[in-house]
């Protein structure tokens, strides 16, 4: 019993040193888990420019059936202010407002008849489109910070026509009249998210203005009528957005 008695006391002894010496290590050291990123979205609304080039593909056509197709390139260049929500994981829907100035000058050679004699004279026929807007809605397939889309709406253009020509016994005239066309746009782009906050878009527009009658006038009482003519834009732009 003596002997059990000492083992017992042995075994305590080595629990308390055991004890003893764990109290003195060092507390062990927990990492912490790093925060979970949170999910890129493009929901949101955004303000931006947008610079490029444009093409004018034009076709005027007279009352006695006679057409000529004709255009120009230029520059555009303005802003645009949109929104977009994602859903369904990766889709996002959005709408945009875009205004640009144009430097787009079309112009033609032909000739210009009197319908009352039918007498012919040259003429330079010319048209400016000034002035580019749209209102679309798009649809688009996000790629994390990549977004590619297709766009389409409404579209408005400030046309300038003038036809100028020398008829005999008056001299040079120059009969003119300027109007604003409502047409449609589509168009396909990629937007890249490279900062928080911004983002840059590359894109191509179709315009399409229909085709319509118009009427010139001179101050001196010189009028052109009975064309008609169609009018389609070609724009490629990039541009910068940001997003708030």
């Amino acid at each position: 019993m003596v002997r059990f008695a000492l083992i017992g006391a042995g075994l305590l002894s080595i629990v308390g040193v055991v004890d003893a010496a764990a109290a003195d290590l060092p507390a062990r050291m927990y990492a912490k888990a790093p925060p979970l990123l949170a999910a890129f979205s493009w929901t949101g609304c955004y303000i931006g420019g947008h610079v490029g080039g444009a093409f004018a593909d034009d076709r005027i056509n007279s009352a006695f059936g006679t057409s000529s197709t004709f255009g120009s390139s230029g520059v555009v260049g303005g802003g645009q202010i949109g929104c977009d929500y994602q859903f369904a994981s990766a889709w996002v829907v959005g709408v945009e407002g875009r205004a640009a100035g144009s430097s787009l000058k079309s112009s033609n050679p032909g000739t210009a008849t009197n319908l009352v004699t039918g007498a012919t004279v040259p003429s330079q026929f010319t048209v400016r489109n000034d002035f580019l807007a749209s209102a679309t809605a798009r649809l688009g397939y996000s790629a994390d910070n990549w977004l590619f889309y297709a766009r389409g709406g409404a579209a408005w253009t400030n046309e300038k026509i003038d036809e100028a020509f020398a008829p005999p016994l008056i001299g040079p005239v120059d009969p003119s009249a300027t109007t604003t066309r409502t047409g449609w746009t589509v168009g396909a782009g990629a937007e890249w998210m490279f900062a928080p906050h911004w983002s840059t878009t590359l894109e191509y527009n179709y315009y399409d203005f229909g085709t319509h009658g118009f009427t010139l006038t001179d101050p001196r009482g010189v009028t052109v009528s009975g064309l008609t003519l169609k009018d389609t834009i070609h724009a490629v732009t990039v541009g910068v957005n940001y997003r708030f």
